[in-house]
């Protein structure tokens, strides 16, 4: 298929072709006679496809951030490493973690020890109270400052806890096998919370996302079968079906993701190869007449000559795409009709002519 500018420089080159065509014929009694050769208006059925251009990227993707702050003590890895579940990424270093591990743990340990008393004292309470040698005040009085102890203890609990969480987060592990996509900070560098240390995409399926324009976006169906090349590795083709349709493009005129997931049973991709997606789309039926059917292509009113009695009548169309010799065109045809191909510069409205066999 040829370009638009293409298209245009061609039908000018016809134009002038035709318009230097035939010589007049001989005089009729009603004015000059026109001897020219014709073509009938035809329908094609036009197919197309649609190319994109994506990259395939993992299924599973992942940015690990911490939410503590501190600085990067070690970072065992490096962009493209394979690594495993649960193997270490990176360790940040906060000097407030460790001490407040121990300090938590310490309190604790305290308020165990100090539980145990409580019982023991609760213990001694209720034997004395059954001698009838204290109140039952007394008992209650012993027996709440118990209570009390076990929900502090329960307090401390938590916060030892939620310390020991603190400090694991300064691991950041694997979530699943991959390989390491980009590393964000060095070691010494200082990471604040929740910022982003490393990027891995896991192994297993692809994908790759495209953008589509609004006019097409209707022709992507989630669960549809296509068809993606590989054109830096002799054009290979795989089996990959469309797995998600963006509902917005953003905003006006922008464009849709559309997601595509690769066949499992393809071997020997890898994230970061180029794709193209070719969806064909739905056949067509046009008219078409010869290039050199169409006068004045260049002045944006492009025409045609169809002849009806012996006569010639100015038909405006505009043009589609070129395919060989025809080119599609709409107007006010019809399949069958006869389109003058010869000395268009040189007819007028009207004019009486000839058809040559």
């Amino acid at each position: 298929m040829l370009t638009d500018g293409r298209t245009w420089l061609l039908l000018l080159m016809a134009s002038f072709l035709v318009a230097c065509g035939e010589p007049l014929a001989a005089d009729g009694q009603d004015g000059h006679i026109r001897s020219v050769r014709v073509a009938q208006v035809a329908v094609e059925d036009y197919s197309r496809e649609l190319r994109f251009s994506g990259i395939t990227r993992s299924s599973r993707r992942a940015t690990l951030a911490t939410q503590i702050s501190g600085t990067v003590a070690e970072r065992p890895v490096e962009v493209g490493q394979s690594v495993h579940k649960n193997q270490l990424l990176a360790r940040l270093y906060n000097p407030a973690l460790g001490p407040g591990v121990a300090a938590a743990e310490a309190r604790l340990a305290e308020l165990d020890a100090r539980l145990e008393q409580l019982a023991r004292d609760v213990q001694r309470a209720e034997d004395v109270y059954a001698r009838q040698l204290i109140s039952i005040a007394d008992v209650e009085k012993v027996r709440s400052q118990q209570q009390v102890t076990r929900a502090g203890r329960d307090l401390a609990a938590a916060q030892l806890a939620e310390a020991r969480q603190q400090l694991a987060q300064a691991r950041l592990l694997a979530p699943f096998d991959a390989s390491v996509d980009a590393v964000l900070f060095e070691p010494g560098e200082f990471v604040a919370a929740g910022q982003a240390v490393i990027q891995i995409s896991g192994t297993g399926a692809l994908e790759a996302e495209f953008a589509i324009p609004e006019s097409l976006i209707d022709e992507f169906v989630s669960g549809r079968q296509v068809t993606l090349a590989l054109p830096f590795l002799e054009n290979r083709k795989v089996a990959a079906r469309i797995s998600l349709v963006g509902e917005a493009g953003g905003k006006a005129g922008g464009l849709f993701p559309v997601e595509v997931v690769i066949d499992a049973a393809e071997q020997g991709l890898r994230p970061g190869l180029t794709v193209e997606l070719t969806l064909p789309v739905s056949a067509r039926a046009s008219l078409v007449v010869p290039l050199t059917a169409i006068l004045d292509p260049g002045t944006g009113q492009p025409r045609v000559f169809r002849v009806i009695d012996g006569r010639v009548e100015p038909v405006f169309v505009k043009i589609g795409r070129l395919q060989g010799g025809q080119v599609e065109i709409t107007g006010q045809l019809k399949e069958g009709d006869q389109v003058v191909v010869t000395s268009l510069g040189s007819l007028t409205p009207g004019q009486a002519v000839e058809i040559l066999q």
